[in-house]
């Protein structure tokens, strides 16, 4: 089964403000490419999870075996789409941070005074507040733990599987 990223479009407008349809800030193709790129920069931290092409279309991947729900209540999960949204208004509103950091900045003579610095602090402390909130959803690849596994020398040498003490219990007679 495949879904289009498409829908969560409207959802990303609100998450970005761009709530006005008479005269969008952002296209629609520019709001696809960053949710492309959102589930694609997400894989690292779900372990390539969901397979997503060029064009937005999404599956769900074979290999992944910790789905919670089955694919009859959409491919991308619930509660995974909130997370999409969150770090594809990152990185549009990273983008258009980049892409205005020179308008920002103050100046005066005698008679007016001009500063738009507030502006650009208010950018930066969404961007902030963005990041915080996506760390708390989804914890991050570096701050996980591996799944290593662990033998010891009797279980490498011979094959044996040693149980551990507090599973074994004793019955004296």
């Amino acid at each position: 089964m495949t879904e289009s990223v498409e829908y969560l479009i409207p959802t990303l407008r609100l998450r970005i403000g761009d709530i006005d349809s008479s005269k969008y800030r952002y296209m629609d193709e520019w709001l696809m490419i960053a949710l492309v790129a959102s589930v694609r920069s997400l894989e690292r931290y779900w372990g390539s999870k969901y397979v997503i092409t060029e064009g937005g279309v999404v599956t769900r991947n074979a290999s992944y075996a910790n789905f919670e729900f089955g694919e009859s209540e959409g491919v991308i999960q619930k509660k995974d789409e909130h997370i999409i949204v969150t770090k594809a208004a990152l990185i549009t509103l990273e983008g258009s941070l980049e892409n205005s950091a020179w308008a920002i900045g103050s100046w005066k003579d005698a008679e007016i005074s001009v500063s738009n610095i507030e502006a650009g602090k208010l950018r930066t402390e969404t961007l902030r507040n963005l990041r915080a909130e996506l760390d708390s959803l989804i914890k991050s690849p570096m701050k996980r733990l591996t799944k290593g596994s662990r033998a010891t020398i009797l279980e490498e040498v011979t094959g044996f599987q040693v149980v551990p003490e507090d599973t074994v219990k004793i019955i004296i007679i």
